[in-house]
């Protein structure tokens, strides 16, 4: 069996046939297999240290209020920090959009046929993994995504107003033992990075050039990447232990800031849930009691300009608190709050 060594120094590599990149564990060389980056398109980004996430993790403590009553229960279970890759493209494409606008005229409401063609630059990102580590990997990318969404000239210098980026000849050995953070192999290359880096782009077109709230007829999109890059950024994940349950806290291990928390619901929390959710239910009963009230109807029908009004509007309130009732009432059930 052949044994894939570091170009570098040489040591034995642990890879799958899917990896892509594989970042040395000895000496902190990104070996690639297809040759698909160059020193002008593979970055990484500096770490805080593992201390500091710690402090950062107690002080969240400290001035959560979901925390009253647990601090001196919370025990630390495990910290790890990794060098997630992420493929980071400058998209520049051009679509259209046709969808149905809805507008009153009077005590009528008139249903319009709206289309129009759009042009679309962005930086947009997608993990580099077709195993995404977790959640938190995913709500980074879309971080980072919505800080760099409108930029313009190189892509290194677009990175460099979101972050702090390093070209990857600077991974010295020396460098490399200074590192805290464990570096995810890659496994998307070139032409798959660009197809999804295309995909990621039209979702998000669609997200900013159809408007939320109206009926989407036909939607297309059309583009291509015209730079691209590859950047190792850290993130943090705190596990800790509490009555019983395990959580945890990701950061953003260049700014420290929170990406993701998974943490316990409390008490207090389930009973202002149950409370909306028995709001929920009140108004969903009370607005569905008139439909089967007989001088309702017999005020729908003697009505003339109203009546559609009088028809919709106990709907609508009653679809409101049917939801709102829903809703709350699932939040209930759970024991686990995601807080992004």
């Amino acid at each position: 069996m052949e044994v894939l060594r570091c170009e570098r120094c040489g040591a034995p590599l642990e890879t799958t046939p899917e990896d892509i990149i594989v970042v040395c564990p000895y000496c902190g060389y990104p070996n690639s297999y297809d040759k698909i980056f160059t020193e002008k398109n593979v970055f990484f980004v500096e770490s805080l240290p593992k201390k500091e996430i710690l402090r950062l993790f107690w002080e969240r403590v400290r001035r959560d209020k979901d925390y009253l009553g647990l601090r001196g229960k919370i025990e630390i279970a495990k910290v790890e920090g990794f060098y997630v890759p992420i493929w980071f493209g400058k998209v520049k494409g051009n679509g259209y959009v046709r969808y149905v606008d809805k507008i009153k005229e009077g005590n009528k409401t008139k249903r319009v046929v709206r289309s129009r063609n759009f042009e679309e630059k962005s930086i947009v990102c997608v993990p580099a993994r077709r195993s995404v580590y977790d959640v938190a990997v995913e709500e980074l990318a879309r971080k980072m995504e919505r800080r760099a969404y409108i930029a313009s000239g190189e892509i290194s210098r677009a990175l460099s107003r979101i972050m702090e980026p390093r070209p990857i000849s600077e991974l010295t050995p020396e460098k490399w033992e200074e590192l805290e953070p464990d570096f995810l192999n890659t496994d998307f290359g070139r032409e798959q990075a660009k197809a999804a880096l295309l995909d990621r782009a039209s979702d998000r077109a669609k997200e900013v050039h159809v408007p939320k709230d109206k009926e989407m007829r036909a939607f297309w999109f059309s583009g291509e990447v015209e730079d691209f890059a590859l950047v190792f950024y850290p993130l943090w994940k705190v596990y800790y232990d509490i009555e019983g349950g395990t959580y945890f806290i990701a950061y953003d291990g260049h700014k420290g800031k929170e990406v993701l928390a998974l943490e316990p619901v409390r008490v207090w929390r389930k009973v202002a849930y149950a409370l909306a959710a028995l709001v929920g239910v009140g108004v969903a009963a009370f607005f569905t009691t008139p439909y089967g009230n007989v001088e309702y109807w017999d005020l729908v029908a003697h009505a003339r300009q109203g009546a559609l009004l009088a028809l919709i509007i106990p709907a609508l309130l009653a679809y409101f608190g049917f939801g709102l009732a829903k809703g709350y009432g699932r939040k209930m059930a759970r024991d686990v709050r995601v807080e992004r």
